[in-house]
């Protein structure tokens, strides 16, 4: 019996999040050390991109982001 999830989980590597997973969707970030750098999408919704960050690492927006319509 396959029950569909709405929950949300998201995954840390050390205090950073790494991952996130809802339903059938994910998006991980890569980083190199501190700074994130961009966030890819585990499924084929063509979302994420290279993020622009402050110098604090905080993610300010998400550049080029390009959703598919279906």
């Amino acid at each position: 019996m396959s029950k569909a999830s709405n929950s949300t989980l998201f995954f840390y590597q050390g205090d950073k999040l790494f991952t996130v997973k809802e339903g059938g969707k994910g998006r991980t970030i890569v980083r190199n050390a501190e700074q994130p750098l961009a966030e890819l999408s585990t499924d084929d919704t063509k979302a994420g991109g290279p993020l622009a960050t402050d110098q604090m690492g905080s993610v300010l927006a998400v550049q080029g982001s390009v959703k598919q319509i279906e």
